[in-house]
């Protein structure tokens, strides 16, 4: 029998770049003011946050946060399932849906748990993917976990998508998975010429991770599918708190009937503290 761990004694690649003084992860960070952080007991100017609009620090968003701990206390301690439910959970919930336009959505711990779950409840064995090839890890690992399908379009080609999507047997469902906002590279899907080609295929879903656009792109920061005005064409909306809303976490919008059989579905909200 082989040591399972024998990989990580050999895995040398960290060691070597810290003690070449190059090593650029975990750099502990002493205090936060937004754009400026302080750093070895230094001030330095923050350039790699996802805070785009500021609000980690807003007086407001501040005050709120220490009244709900006041309320509640500093975590749920369960499940919504059981204890873990709050009527600041069910608020945030009727709002988010109001502000990007679809029926319900469905709050869970974080974004990666949010595509997770989401992702690999909704498709099943029979069914077909496809994905950008671009597309954040956690829709990959969403994917393979739904043990569907997967076929991976070249980037935002919208060509390369439809002679993948006329592959697709009859009798599979297919659900199109794609960022918004590549967070790697930073443009945007092209969002118009991709439904363009969903249209032809009237069972096709489409599943828009805007992770990166909510707060930045479409009128009053609805994200993506507001900026190009086809909040309509896409069936499901998935956001973060970690980015634009200063927080963590993440949510599903979409449709009652989705959201509701994801809520009961998905096993990385259901056996996740609130």
């Amino acid at each position: 029998m082989a040591d399972i761990f024998k990989k990580c004694s050999e895995y040398l690649e960290p060691k070597i770049v810290k003690e070449a003084g190059l090593y650029p992860f975990f750099r502990p960070i002493n205090a936060s003011r937004g754009s400026t952080v302080t750093y070895n007991g230094k001030p330095v100017v923050m350039i790699g946050s996802n805070n785009y609009l500021g609000l980690t620090h807003d007086p407001l968003t501040k005050k709120k946060a220490k009244a709900a701990i006041d309320r509640f206390g500093t975590g749920c301690t369960g499940s919504r399932f059981l204890n873990g439910n709050t009527i600041l959970h069910d608020q945030l919930e009727e709002k988010l849906a109001a502000f990007v336009q679809k029926e319900a959505a469905l709050v869970f711990t974080t974004g990666f748990l949010t595509n997770l779950g989401t992702i690999g409840c909704l498709a099943e064995p029979q069914d077909t993917i496809l994905s950008d090839a671009e597309n954040h890890a956690s829709i990959i690992d969403g994917c393979r976990l739904s043990k569907a399908k997967i076929k991976t379009y070249r980037h935002n080609n919208m060509n390369d998508l439809k002679n993948k999507i006329g592959g697709v047997p009859d009798e599979s469902g297919c659900l199109i998975v794609t960022d918004g906002v590549f967070s790697m590279t930073g443009d945007i899907v092209n969002l118009p010429e991709l439904i363009a080609v969903k249209k032809k295929y009237p069972q096709a879903r489409l599943f828009l991770d805007d992770a990166h656009g909510l707060g930045v792109l479409g009128p009053g920061g609805a994200g993506t599918s507001a900026h190009f005005g086809l909040t309509d064409e896409v069936d499901l909306i998935m956001g973060t708190f970690s980015k634009s809303f200063a927080s963590i976490g993440g949510f599903l919008a979409g449709s009652l009937d989705v959201v509701e059989y994801v809520k009961h579905k998905a096993r990385s909200f259901i056996f996740s503290a609130a």
